[in-house]
């Protein structure tokens, strides 16, 4: 095996830094409460996880299958934006090996012997697939093999290793309904977990999208951010009010009811608009005759800029909210 110079196509999507979205003046405030991480990190080596002690109930999770056809299709989207498309050049840290990875899908005790060897150990970072980008840990995840995930982690593969989408294994597990694994990952205080795709979706998006609630709490509770945007300028509420998540929503607003600017945080994401202009309630509009999102986002909305107008062709809800508007 040549050791190769290191060669890595990354995004530059991930922010930096909070005055990089907008509504500055809102955020600032926000940066020191709502954005800090809140999970506690982990003493001593992953291998102590147990699933007994990272048991989530998954039951209100959607159907694998289902799960993954919205997966495809968001992949088929992206494959159809030709100036997001990546250039497909052969990745020069890569080392594709079809029996190591073929034994690593099939969860394969043996392969993990194999590559605990000295003389294997300093390449576990290199092993991956050359079309996709995809490492060892993205793999482990996506195919929800925890012991995979746990041994790579304890060798210090890069957590936050990206493929030619930009996903993370983070992303990756999503696809899995080992939930073990999401909790694993994001108690690693290296673990990013506001790494956007080349679409600009977060674990967050994608968890709304895929309706893994308990997922997706779990991400709300670590302090992910809900603020980031696709190349939709979607948020996370308005993919909450999308698909009407109404458990996603609950799960939002409960966690930041308990911090000092929740309630400022919750009334940025929702009077924010996409790239077409529209807030969440313009969205939750689009739902009628179904009226509870509608309901819900009132008190969160700007009155001064709420253009009663816009909604006078359904008379329900054009009076909750000129009734909303002329309390004072």
């Amino acid at each position: 095996m040549n050791n190769i110079s290191l060669f890595s196509i990354k995004s530059t999507r991930v922010p930096t830094s909070i005055e990089e979205c907008e509504g500055d003046q809102c955020l600032n405030l926000l940066s020191d409460c709502v954005w800090r991480r809140t999970r506690r990190q982990k003493q001593g080596d992953v291998d102590d996880y147990s699933s007994d002690s990272l048991r989530v109930y998954i039951d209100d999770l959607a159907n694998l299958d289902e799960m993954k056809k919205i997966v495809q299709k968001v992949n088929n989207r992206d494959e159809e934006d030709d100036s997001r498309k990546t250039i497909n050049i052969p990745l020069q840290n890569i080392i594709d090996d079809s029996r190591v990875l073929s034994e690593f899908r099939q969860h394969s005790s043996d392969i993990l012997a194999f590559l605990s060897q000295p003389n294997v150990q300093s390449y576990l970072n290199q092993y991956g697939e050359q079309d996709t980008g995809r490492k060892l840990l993205s793999i482990a995840a996506e195919t929800g093999w925890y012991e995979g995930v746990v041994f790579l982690l304890n060798r210090h593969v890069n957590i936050n290793e990206t493929d030619r989408e930009n996903r993370t294994a983070l992303i990756d597990c999503l696809t899995s309904a080992n939930v073990d694994i999401l909790l694993t990952l994001v108690q690693n205080h290296q673990c990013n977990l506001n790494v956007q795709t080349l679409t600009g979706h977060t674990a967050a998006h994608y968890t709304v999208m895929m309706n893994k609630i308990s997922f997706f709490d779990v991400l709300v509770k670590s302090g992910a951010r809900l603020d980031l945007r696709n190349d939709k300028g979607e948020n996370v509420l308005h993919h909450i009010i999308e698909y009407e998540r109404k458990e996603c929503w609950r799960s939002v607003k409960s966690f930041h009811r308990y911090h000092s600017y929740g309630q400022i945080y919750l009334s940025y994401l929702i009077n924010s608009k996409t790239h077409e202009n529209k807030t969440c309630l313009m969205l939750a509009f689009e739902h009628r005759p179904r009226i509870h999102f509608f309901k819900e986002l009132l008190p969160y909305i700007n009155r001064t800029s709420a253009n009663l107008e816009y909604y006078r062709s359904w008379s329900k809800a054009y009076e909750l909210l000129k009734k909303f508007i002329l309390i004072r």
